[in-house]
């Protein structure tokens, strides 16, 4: 099986339930997820983050106010190239961007817990095409600069080197492999 098909196995499924390195609760407010796979000149990107982390809320939005804030989230992560710089020398560009919440959409449907609290996520997919893929060797994640409501993120890396996993945070942006 070629890692291309692999990764376009695995990557889907890891949104859904935490490898073994993620483990915990899948909705953790501060924390959010970080799916990397080296495919070649390919370098694909697959971010789940609480919307709180990146709103400061998680509703349908219930002003203008909410609705600009949704509004420029959009644009903010429309935007991969400032939000993950891979390493300079492999010359990646920003190829693709999708984007999924409930947010994002109208009639933004509540999901509830026991308790009654919303929890809504965003997901984003960012694809990088690299000139030179063999320098690429890493990222810096610029996302604590844009959203201070995240504290850490939980990183899993699958690439033609094998597997890694690490937490970055504001302190520790760079995820190498």
């Amino acid at each position: 099986m070629t890692l291309n098909r692999t990764l376009a196995l695995i990557l889907p499924a890891w949104l859904c339930a935490a490898p073994p390195a993620l483990a915990g609760d899948a909705h953790v407010h501060g924390e959010a997820r970080l799916a990397v796979a080296v495919d070649g000149p390919t370098l694909t990107l697959m971010l789940e983050s609480p919307a709180d982390n990146l709103l400061g809320f998680e509703h349908a939005p219930r002003n203008d106010t909410e609705r600009a804030a949704v509004t420029q989230l959009k644009e903010t992560l429309n935007r991969p190239a400032e939000l993950f710089v891979p390493t300079p020398a492999a010359g990646c560009a920003a190829s693709g961007t999708k984007l999924a919440s409930a947010l994002f959409a109208a009639g933004h449907p509540h999901a509830h817990d026991t308790h009654g609290a919303e929890h809504t996520d965003v997901e984003a997919e960012y694809v990088f095409h690299c000139a030179r893929p063999g320098e690429l060797a890493g990222l810096e994640a610029r996302l604590f600069d844009r959203f201070a409501g995240l504290g850490k993120l939980k990183a899993e890396v699958v690439g033609p080197r094998g597997q890694k996993a690490a937490t970055l945070s504001p302190r520790q942006r760079l995820l190498s492999w």
